[in-house]
């Protein structure tokens, strides 16, 4: 599975392309800023930040420009 933290353009765009819906679901870190980006076909956002151990998160949906 591809997990990236503060991935740049080239990276969001792996992303999209493992994806099935052409997407990548995030959670941002509150505590830390830091946002965690993966293909939005792989894992609900809650069972991710318990993967990465996120407490307190925001979550969204990123899709290509």
């Amino acid at each position: 599975m591809l997990i990236y933290c503060n991935p740049g353009k080239k990276k969001l765009a792996k992303l999209f392309a493992a994806s099935k819906y052409n997407a990548a679901k995030w959670i941002k870190d509150v505590d830390t800023g830091d946002t965690y980006y993966w293909p939005a076909s792989d894992m609900p956002h809650k069972r991710m930040a318990k993967t990465l151990q996120v407490k307190r998160y925001k979550k969204g949906i990123a899709i290509p420009e």
